[in-house]
C-alpha cells in the first residue's frame, strides 16, 4: 500500500512540475511585448473602458500610451512592469496596466502577468485579485490610503494584491507629473486652481471668510473707552442702538474657491494678475451698512488717494493702502467690495495669519480727532492650501500596523511553546497532559496559524530571502508578512539552540496536519509502516536533493522557481485551502493518505524545507532530550517508541531528523516502561516490603493470660495497665 502511494504520488509530483512550466519558459518578466501589443481590446475595455478613437505609444523615461478621443488626449496607460518593476511577494516582478486621465484619477486595472506563490494557479484568489483591482477606478492617483482598500478581500494574498496596489498609485504619479502636467506640490503653496462652487454662508463657516459686525451701541462703547464719549462719527450713528453701523468682511482673494465665489463678476479679479506685478497679493474687503471703508480721502489727490481707515499687519509689518493698490470689484458682500493688493517682496506671508484693521474716525466733544480701530484676524484655511504629498508609507509598516492582533496571538502561543520546552521534564512526567498539551497546540498550528492567520512558512520564504540582496529589493520584501517574519525569527533562534524538530514538530501547520492524518490511521487500525534503519537512511536523502532542487533552480533558472516549488504542497494544503487545480489537490491528498500508514512521511523524506532546516541543525549547542547508558543497548524502547524512528537502535537521537514531539522523554521519565526505571521501581517495592517486615510495629503480638486462662483484654508493647480482670504486663 505504501510504496503504491509512494509511486503514484511521485507521478503527481512531476505533473505538479510540469503544470505551468510551458507558461514559465517565457522569461516575460524580462522580454514583455510591447505595451500596444499588450493591450488587447480586453484589457484595453479593464483600463479604459469610455472607449479610444486611437492609441499612440510615447517613448521616453516614463513609457506609456496616450488615449485619444477625437484630436485630444483623453488619458495615458502605463504598464507597472515597464515604469517600475515592481515585486510582491515572488522574485518575479508582476505587470499590471492602469489608466489614468488629465486630472489624476485612475480609469481601471488589470494584472496580465504575474507569479504570485499564493494567487498564480489558484482560480478563486485569481478571480478575486481581478475584482480587487477592478474597483480602483475613479481614485485619485494620490490617495494611497484608498488603493488598499480591504486587501483581505483577496483572502490569504493580501501582500500580492497591496504590492500591486502600490505598483499603480507610484506609476500614476509619474504619468501625471511627466506626461499630464500636474506639478508636483514641493512647499506648501495656495490652491489656485482648486474650485468648487460656495455660498457666502458656507465660505463664512469654513472660515475662509471673516466677518466683523459692528452695532451702534458698541462703537459708542468704543468712543467712551478711547476717553472720547459723545463723539462724533464720521458717519453719526443713527437710529436704535442695537442696529448695524458696519458689517465687515475680508478674505484672501488667490484661492479660487474663494476669489470665484465672492465676485459676481467673473473677469473682476483679473486685474490681480493683469495690472499688478506677478506675486502680488489681493485681500477682499466689503462692507454693508452706513459706515464706508474707503473713506473720505479715497478720491482727494492733496491726502495722496490714501485708504486712510483701512491697514493690515502681520507681526512687525503695516500695510497702508492708496488708490494704486486698490481696485474696487462688485462682490457678493454688497454695495462696497474691492480688492486690496500687496505687491510682491514686501514680506507678506499669505498662508500666515494675519490682522486686517478697520478705523473709525470721529470728532471729541470738544472738536478733537478721535480713532478706533477695529482688528479682524484671518487666517487662510488648510483647505485651500496644497500641500507636498508625504512620502508614501512603505508597504510593510501599514501591514505591521493591521496585524497587531495576530502577532499578540502568535508572541503568546510563542511563549507557551516556550514554557512547555523550557519545562519539558516536569510535562513528560505526565503523559495524558503531554498527549493533551501537544494535541491542543498542533490543532493551533493548523487552525489558527495555518488558516486563520496565513502562516505557513515555507521555502518559497527561504528562497525569496536568498535571493533578494541579489535583486535590489528594498525591506518591503523582507517584512510584508509579519506573522512569517516573526515565526522565522523564532525558528531561527530555537534552531540555534535546540534544533530544527520546534518549527518541523510543533509549528508547521502541514506537518500539524499530517500527525492527525496519522492519528486518524492508527483509529481506523490501519498498518503502520517504516522502514528499515538502513532503508530509512537512504529516504532521509531525497528532501535535501528536492531543497536543493529548488534552491539550484532558483539561481539558475528563475523563471521554473514557481513549478518546483510546487513540491511542497504547502500552498494547496494550507494557503489555499485545497482550493486549486486538481493536480496540485491530488498530490496534497496522496501526501496526506501517506501520512496514514507512515508518520509524517512528507516531513521525512521530501520536504525541501525540512532539508534546509536539517542542514542549519548541525548548528544547535543544546542537547535537552536525556538518555540513559542503557538507551540502545539494551534497551530499545524509545527508538521503538520514536513516532519518525529519528533514534538509532545504538540509542544515539539523530537531531536533524528529530521533531521534538518528546515522546521519548515520556517514556524516559516512565517507570512502569522505561526498563531501568522498572528495575529500580521493583527494586525499591521489595526494599520497602523487606522494611515493612521488620519494622517493630508491625510484629505479631503474643496472647497472654491471667490466672492460666486466655484473656480478652489486650496492651500496646511497651505498655501496661489495669482492666477488668486486675494488672497485668507484656
Amino acid at each position: 500500500m505504501f510504496w503504491a502511494a509512494a509511486r503514484l504520488a511521485a507521478i503527481v509530483v512531476a505533473v505538479v512540475v510540469a503544470t505551468g512550466a510551458k507558461a514559465a519558459l517565457v522569461e516575460y518578466a524580462d522580454n514583455p511585448p510591447p505595451l500596444l501589443d499588450r493591450l488587447t481590446p480586453e484589457v484595453l475595455e479593464r483600463v479604459y473602458p469610455a472607449g479610444a478613437d486611437r492609441l499612440e505609444f510615447i517613448e521616453g523615461a516614463v513609457p506609456a500610451v496616450a488615449v485619444y478621443e477625437g484630436e485630444a488626449v483623453a488619458a495615458y496607460i502605463f504598464s507597472t512592469l515597464d515604469l517600475l518593476h515592481s515585486r510582491g511577494f515572488s522574485s518575479t516582478p508582476f505587470d499590471v496596466i492602469a489608466g489614468v486621465d488629465l486630472d489624476g484619477r485612475i480609469t481601471g486595472v488589470t494584472d496580465v502577468f504575474h507569479r504570485e506563490p499564493h494567487i498564480y494557479g489558484d482560480p478563486q484568489r485569481t478571480d478575486r485579485l481581478a475584482s480587487y483591482l477592478r474597483a480602483f477606478a475613479g481614485v485619485l492617483y494620490n490617495e494611497r490610503a484608498s488603493m488598499t482598500h480591504q486587501p483581505d478581500f483577496v483572502s490569504g494574498a493580501t501582500i500580492s494584491a497591496r504590492a500591486m496596489a502600490y505598483a499603480v498609485t507610484d506609476g500614476a504619479r509619474m504619468v501625471v507629473r511627466n506626461l499630464v502636467g500636474i506639478a508636483e506640490v514641493t512647499e506648501p503653496t495656495i490652491d489656485v486652481d482648486g474650485f468648487a462652487t460656495r455660498t457666502l454662508d458656507e465660505l463664512v463657516a469654513a472660515g475662509s471668510v471673516r466677518t466683523l459686525t459692528i452695532t451702534n451701541a458698541e462703537l459708542d462703547a468704543a468712543f467712551a473707552a478711547a476717553g472720547a464719549p459723545g463723539a462724533t462719527a464720521a458717519v453719526r450713528p443713527r437710529g436704535e442702538p442695537e442696529e448695524v453701523y458696519i458689517e465687515f468682511f475680508t478674505a484672501l482673494a488667490t484661492p479660487a474657491m474663494i476669489g470665484r465665489n465672492l465676485a459676481t463678476n467673473a473677469g473682476a479679479l483679473d486685474r490681480l494678475a493683469a495690472d499688478f506685478p506677478p506675486g502680488s497679493h489681493g485681500i477682499i474687503v466689503g462692507s454693508r451698512g452706513r459706515y464706508d471703508y474707503q473713506g473720505f480721502t479715497y478720491q482727494n489727490a492733496s491726502s495722496g488717494y490714501r485708504l486712510e481707515r483701512i491697514e493690515i499687519r502681520q507681526g512687525e509689518n503695516v500695510w497702508e493702502f492708496h488708490k494704486d493698490d486698490y481696485f474696487r470689484a462688485p462682490t457678493v458682500f454688497g454695495s462696497y467690495g474691492g480688492v486690496l493688493v500687496i505687491p510682491p517682496d514686501t514680506g507678506f506671508a499669505p498662508m500666515a495669519p494675519f490682522t486686517v484693521v478697520l478705523k473709525v474716525n470721529a470728532t471729541s466733544a470738544d472738536g478733537a480727532p478721535v480713532t478706533v480701530a477695529f482688528p479682524l484676524d484671518y487666517e487662510l484655511p488648510a483647505e485651500h492650501i496644497l500641500l507636498p504629498e508625504p512620502p508614501p508609507e512603505p508597504l510593510w509598516v501599514g501591514v505591521w500596523r493591521e496585524s497587531r492582533s495576530d502577532l499578540a496571538i502568535l508572541g503568546a502561543a510563542l511563549l507557551a511553546l516556550t514554557l512547555i520546552f523550557v519545562f519539558q521534564a516536569r510535562l513528560s512526567q505526565h503523559r495524558r497532559l503531554h498527549r493533551a498539551v501537544r494535541l491542543g497546540f498542533l490543532a493551533f498550528t493548523v487552525v489558527w496559524l495555518g488558516y486563520i492567520a496565513g502562516g505557513q512558512f515555507s521555502i518559497t520564504h527561504v528562497v525569496n530571502w536568498l535571493r533578494g540582496p541579489f535583486e535590489n529589493v528594498d525591506l518591503n520584501y523582507y517584512l510584508v508578512e509579519p506573522v512569517v517574519v516573526c515565526l522565522a525569527i523564532y525558528v531561527a533562534i530555537s534552531l540555534v539552540l535546540i534544533g530544527r524538530g520546534v518549527f518541523c514538530g510543533w509549528l508547521c501547520p502541514f506537518g500539524a496536519l499530517q500527525e492527525f492524518a496519522h492519528r486518524i490511521g492508527r483509529l481506523l487500525r490501519l498498518p503502520v509502516w517504516n522502514p528499515p534503519a538502513r532503508l530509512q537512511r537512504a529516504m532521509w536523502l531525497p528532501k535535501y536533493g528536492t531543497m536543493a532542487l529548488i534552491i539550484g533552480v532558483a539561481f539558475l533558472v528563475p523563471e521554473w522557481t514557481t513549478s518546483v516549488q510546487e513540491i511542497e504542497p504547502f500552498k494547496t494544503a494550507i494557503t489555499s485551502g485545497f482550493s486549486r487545480q486538481w493536480p496540485f489537490v491530488l498530490y496534497a491528498v496522496l501526501l496526506l493518505t501517506l501520512s496514514l500508514f507512515t508518520e509524517r512521511a512528507f516531513c521525512r523524506f521530501l520536504c525541501p524545507l525540512g532539508g534546509f532546516l536539517a542542514v542549519l541543525d548541525r548548528l544547535h549547542v543544546l542537547n535537552l532530550l536525556k538518555r540513559r547508558p542503557e538507551c540502545g543497548s539494551p534497551c530499545q524502547l524509545c527508538s521503538r517508541s520514536c513516532p519518525v524512528r529519528a533514534i538509532t537502535p545504538t540509542g544515539r537521537i539523530v537531531m536533524a531528523e528529530c521533531f521534538q514531539c518528546l515522546d521519548c522523554q515520556v517514556e524516559y521519565y516512565d517507570d512502569h516502561r522505561c526498563p531501568p526505571l522498572a528495575q529500580q521501581r521493583k527494586a525499591r517495592a521489595r526494599a520497602a516490603r523487606a522494611s515493612a517486615a521488620m519494622a517493630p510495629g508491625l510484629r505479631p503480638v503474643p496472647a497472654f493470660t491471667v490466672s492460666g486462662r486466655p484473656s480478652n483484654a489486650s496492651a500496646s508493647p511497651g505498655m501496661s495497665g489495669t482492666g477488668a480482670a486486675g494488672s497485668f504486663s507484656t
